[in-house]
Parts: C-alpha cells; structure tokens; sequence
C-alpha cells in the first residue's frame, strides 16, 4: 500500500513562525517628509534661480550644471542615510541574501532600486517609480512629467530648462549611489524631458 507522504505531514504539528518584531514593507513616512523638506521642487529650484542670478546667458547653464552636481550628491548622500536608517524588510530580506560561496548576489539592482524609489518617491508627485528594467546585469526607469522640470520652467523660463541642466542633479545622484553600493555601472540617459517628454537612466553593470 502506497503511503500518501503529504497527508502524513498534514497531521503533523506545524509550528508558526512569530517574527520577533512587526515587519514593515514601505517606505517609512518620516524619511519621506524629511527628504521632502530638504529636496522638493519648489526649493531646489529656488536654490538655482539664486545660483544663476545676475549670471550672463553663457555663464547661467555653466552655473547651474555645478549647483545641481553638488546638490545632487547631498540629495542622495541624505537619501542613503535616512534609507539606510530606516529599513524595511524587504530591504533586510535582499541584505541577507547570499549564494553558496557567502556573497549577498542581489546588491545589484535590488539596493539601487531602493535608493532611486526613496529619492524619487519622496521628491517626485507621483506614487510609483516606473522600473522599465530590472535584471542582474542592468536596471533602468524613467521619471514622466518631473516637478522639479517643470518648477524650472516656471521660473526661470522654457528655454532654459530645455537646457536640461538638471539632468546633472539625477546622474549625479545616481553616480553617488552606484559609489555607495560599491558597484560599478555604465550610466546613460536614452531619453530626455526636454525632447521626448520623460526622462529615462539606465545603469548597467560593467
């Protein structure tokens, strides 16, 4: 008579798992509203009206380039702080990851994704980051119809925005947390708000 294995271990006692603290999945919302005071639209762009004032035509994009690569870098210096300071468990789960010979395989792109959801999220007016891809080798996404974009041309001018200065802010950022996960990337920007109505980055790993 053929014993039926799984109906044998259905009347066994299964004890349940108690996590030994409440496990959270978002992004915590004091992070979002810190990093949302120090990097929303309205004063980033604010700051750059102040860097370019009495700058000539020439030397105006020259002087926003340098203030969004440094700014840049604080946005998402400030980002991995908080990011790293508040953990989630999904977060905790790819950290903990590890392959046979003890390497944690899912640093890329899974704690990247992270950094660019946490920055963006909390900066962006929109509830999701749309990840067009997301693989070992290579992650990419784009940011449709950005506030900070559109904080530029409402002061200082369609013209200049076209300039697409700002794109030095994002790369920036993103050069800074490809730094942090020690891990390095070749970082494009196939499409641009200024042409094609969004922007999009795409990182692949060397």
């Amino acid at each position: 008579m053929t014993t039926d294995y799984f109906a044998e271990l259905k009347k066994q006692p299964y004890p349940l798992y108690k996590a030994p603290k409440p496990y959270s999945f978002d992004l915590n919302e004091d992070m979002v509203k810190t990093i949302r005071s120090e990097f929303n639209a309205e004063k980033v762009s604010g700051e750059l009206m102040a860097a370019i004032k009495g700058k000539s035509q020439t030397d105006a994009p020259k002087a926003a380039e340098a203030f969004f690569k440094e700014m840049g870098k604080k946005w998402m210096s400030r980002t991995i702080q908080l990011g790293d300071e508040y953990s989630d468990r999904t977060i905790e789960a790819v950290l903990e990851s590890v392959d046979r010979q003890g390497k944690q395989f899912l640093i890329f792109p899974h704690v990247l994704q992270r950094y660019v959801e946490i920055a963006n999220l909390s900066t962006q007016e929109t509830l999701k980051i749309a990840i067009t891809l997301n693989n070992k080798d290579e992650l990419a996404y784009r940011i449709p119809k950005c506030a900070l974009y559109a904080k530029i041309t409402e002061k200082a001018g369609s013209d200049f925005a076209q300039l697409m200065t700002c794109k030095s802010y994002c790369c920036t950022a993103l050069e800074t947390a490809q730094k942090k996960i020690e891990i390095d990337t070749i970082l494009t920007m196939p499409f641009e708000t200024a042409k094609d109505k969004f922007c999009e980055f795409d990182m692949r790993k060397l």
